[in-house]
């Protein structure tokens, strides 16, 4: 996630001659000078032959008009004008920069027509790795209104590429904050750009910060797979992990056959033989279990919990009943569980929010809210999965979970 692309040079600097060449052709009086007797022949000069793609020659036309002593201001601005074209045709792109440059510069620059070449100014210096020059026309686009996606993107590769990571940092942030309150979707490079950086920094939080964003925006495995990670590295109790487990496998980056195992296991303890009968099938299905004895074992397991379930899951709706008429919610809250093991998420649902209702004594409230809100989102509910998601708390690695199961619900 190190790779910052650049834009291809030859899109970056294709000017075109424009109105300047309908002026000299007509002869006619551009709005803000006149080309002196002497030098408009040289000019016309050059323009045919950047017409006619000969660089070469309309370069010696324009150095005759740099040789002219009695040239005037104007004069000068078309032939720079004009240079820049000739530059960029022989690919000489450092000499189309500083052509470029002048007339930017020039007083007789229309409005219009200054707003793109500032922004091929931008483009161009990136690309020639003058970065602060390209910061500098970039930021100028920006601030006056006309720096769109593009342009922002060559300032945020700018200040990377210039390795100044707290400046980039600070661009992208403020950039994609605006573009998020603005209701657009921020580009994955952008991002990406982002992380990077707080990668350099060797920022933990902002690493985060930029996966998060990832995962909501372009939710690839990989990213998954990165913001996943910091959780594991944690020490964590048997419903955190199993909780842990169930976001990673929901985000497609549960791989290893023994995770797949492990999941299973914490299922069967927590009463949801249903769930481990899935999460083994599933493991089966990707080949996890790549070596003989782990197979084996596995379709032992498996078989285990096959049992368990064929016992378990005719007596829930009996069970249902009578936790109905408990005192406390944690009957219907184990009950709630069991469902949710057998892709009945909708009863899952109504069984462990009763019974939070109710109140519970032994069950985990934290962990059966959580439960509840990836039910509801499993079972089509997303509103009602991200309100509840939102009161999870008490547990921080919960708390975690539950913030990161609202941002795949974003994302889904």
């Amino acid at each position: 996630m190190n790779k910052v692309a650049k834009f291809a040079l030859a899109a970056a600097v294709t000017v075109g001659l424009g109105s300047m060449v309908v002026a000299l052709a007509e002869d006619a009086a551009p709005p803000k000078g006149q080309v002196t007797a002497a030098a408009g022949k040289n000019l016309k000069a050059a323009q045919q032959a950047l017409a006619e793609k000969k660089y070469d020659e309309a370069l010696t036309d324009l150095e005759k008009v740099k040789a002219d002593t009695k040239k005037n201001e104007y004069d000068d601005y078309v032939m720079n004008e004009l240079a820049v074209n000739a530059y960029a045709g022989l690919k000489k792109y450092p000499e189309a920069e500083g052509a470029l440059e002048t007339i930017i510069a020039s007083k007789y620059m229309p409005a219009d027509e200054l707003k793109k070449r500032v922004v091929t100014a931008a483009i161009l210096n990136n690309q020639l790795m003058n970065y602060d020059k390209a910061i500098q026309f970039g930021t100028r686009a920006i601030k006056d209104g006309y720096g769109n996606a593009q342009v922002q993107l060559v300032v945020a590769q700018a200040y990377y590429l210039k390795k100044d990571y707290k400046g980039t940092e600070k661009f992208v942030h403020g950039m994609v904050d605006e573009q998020i309150k603005a209701g657009q979707s921020p580009s994955e490079e952008v991002l990406r750009i982002g992380y990077d950086s707080s990668t350099k920094l060797e920022d933990d939080a902002g690493q985060t910060h930029w996966l998060e964003l990832l995962v909501t925006y372009h939710p690839m495995p990989d990213y998954w797979s990165n913001l996943m990670d910091t959780l594991y590295h944690g020490k964590l109790n048997d419903k955190q992990l199993l909780q842990v487990y169930r976001l990673s496998a929901d985000v497609g980056v549960l791989k290893r056959g023994s995770d797949y195992a492990e999941m299973a296991q914490l299922a069967l303890a927590t009463g949801s033989p249903g769930e481990a009968v899935s999460v083994l099938t599933k493991g089966f299905a990707a080949n996890a279990f790549t070596e003989k004895a782990d197979q084996n074992r596995n379709s032992h397991l498996l078989d285990s919990a096959k049992k368990q379930a064929a016992t378990d899951q005719p007596t829930l709706a009996k069970t249902e009943a009578d936790a109905g008429n408990a005192a406390t919610g944690d009957k219907l809250v184990g009950v709630g569980i069991g469902y949710f093991g057998y892709g009945d998420y909708a009863k899952a649902s109504k069984d462990i929010s009763a019974g939070l209702a109710k109140g519970t004594t032994t069950a985990d409230a934290t962990d059966a809210r959580l439960l509840l809100g990836i039910s509801q989102l499993k079972g089509g509910d997303k509103d009602a999965a991200v309100k509840t998601f939102k009161q999870v708390k008490g547990d921080p690695i919960l708390e975690r979970l539950a913030t990161l199961w609202a941002l795949h619900a974003k994302a889904g």
